[in-house]
């Protein structure tokens, strides 16, 4: 995002990316070199071997909790089941989290809020994954601030996934404060997977969670792999990434600029885009032309799967994969949940020379009569068609809105 600063034009974002640049860690020392080695390579079990015997030599009890996770990790690798050997390495393991809880994960198993709104798992000693939420019971728990405290904490040093579940238990719900302790926090550059709106329909409406804007995040997190954003109010900035794999944005609208963002992404090693337009009635200002920018960017070219679902202009959509290249390297087409009709579906078929040597195009959950499911099903052989809707009067929904 660009704001202007005086009579200069100031790109928010490429300061960021010199402000992370800037932070990067400088040392040079061993151990620091070993650190960033093992946030390269995860599973460099020789390597975490040696870091674990620096910790131990340093006095630090974590040493032999890092040999352990690692003596466990192999032996899952290798398809072995528990022994005896394992079981008492494992009761060794709890007794050193037992003795040193307060030291490795501080407030965060101290604060009885805290604890209640926030799991991790280990690997080799450091959390590996940790998942933040707020639910009716503990409801007035600050999470934004334990969210600053668990990326502060050295136990959060290899962090690989990073989850957020809810963040207002009654009502709305606004991931914004926790975007701000995230970037407040600087660079993280073991994360890996980040999954931002974590909940079900059971639990709250998609239309009441603002996501907010990840624009900033694209630089802090450069090894990311994953992407997961769910709710509405979503902003992506400018998508940058030689890492990403996949990206999921799963809304009941998807507002026009963020669309705009996925046209011009760099994301040239990007093989799983899933996006969720939604509705006008909930925040969504796509259209055909979005759906064009997305199919017609060079950099995406190595995308697998692509879901341009849940959209009010469902027909043109049709259109525009009718009248455009796909992406090379495309297996699986994805245009599900929506308001196409016949119109669209005839578009398709216009296509189908391109579209039969998909492995698969799944039109569920649209506006299909049974005599086009038919001519689909025979024309194209690899659709899917179940659970069409019914139209009242001219009225044509998406299937996730509100």
């Amino acid at each position: 995002s660009k704001t202007k600063k005086g009579y200069v034009e100031v790109d928010a974002e490429a300061i960021a990316a010199e402000a992370v640049a800037a932070a990067m860690p400088q040392d040079d020392s061993p151990q620091a070199s070993l650190e960033r080695k093992l946030i390269a390579d995860p599973q460099a079990w020789d390597d975490w071997l040696v870091y674990a015997d620096n910790l131990t030599q340093a006095g630090d009890p974590r040493g032999e909790l890092v040999s352990i996770g690692v003596a466990w990790a192999r032996h899952q690798a290798e398809g072995k089941k528990k022994d005896k050997k394992i079981d008492a390495l494992l009761d060794r393991e709890d007794k050193l989290l037992q003795d040193n809880a307060a030291t490795w994960f501080g407030k965060l198993v101290e604060d009885d809020t805290w604890r209640e709104c926030f799991a991790w798992s280990l690997e080799t000693g450091f959390w590996k994954e940790i998942r933040l939420w707020l639910d009716y019971d503990h409801k007035d728990a600050d999470l934004p601030k334990a969210l600053a405290y668990a990326l502060d904490h050295p136990s959060c040093k290899f962090l690989r996934r990073l989850t957020l579940g809810l963040v207002g238990a009654e009502g709305d719900c606004d991931y914004e404060p926790c975007v701000r302790a995230m970037l407040k926090h600087g660079p993280l550059l073991s994360l890996r997977n980040l999954y931002i709106g974590d909940f079900v329909r059971d639990e709250t409406e998609i239309s009441w969670v603002h996501v907010s804007s990840v624009g900033r995040l694209w630089a802090l997190y450069p090894n990311l792999e994953s992407m997961t954003l769910r709710g509405g109010g979503i902003d992506l900035g400018n998508p940058k990434s030689t890492s990403l794999r996949s990206l999921t944005l799963n809304t009941g609208g998807l507002p026009g600029p963020a669309g705009e963002s996925l046209g011009r992404a760099e994301l040239p090693n990007l093989t799983r885009l899933e996006v969720w337009f939604g509705t006008t009635n909930y925040g969504g200002s796509c259209n055909g032309g979005h759906a064009r920018g997305i199919l017609t960017n060079k950099h995406l070219a190595k995308l697998e799967h692509l879901a341009l679902a849940n959209a009010d202009f469902a027909n043109d959509i049709a259109t525009e994969v009718s009248r455009n290249d796909l992406p090379p390297k495309l297996r699986t087409l994805d245009l599900s949940m929506g308001t196409m009709t016949d119109t669209g579906a005839k578009r398709l078929l216009a296509a189908s020379d391109k579209l039969s040597k998909l492995e698969r195009i799944d039109l569920d959950s649209n506006f299909l009569s049974p005599a086009m499911c038919t001519r689909l099903k025979k024309e194209l052989g690899n659709v899917s068609v179940a659970r069409q809707k019914t139209s009242d009067g001219d009225w044509y929904y998406v299937s996730v809105g509100e």
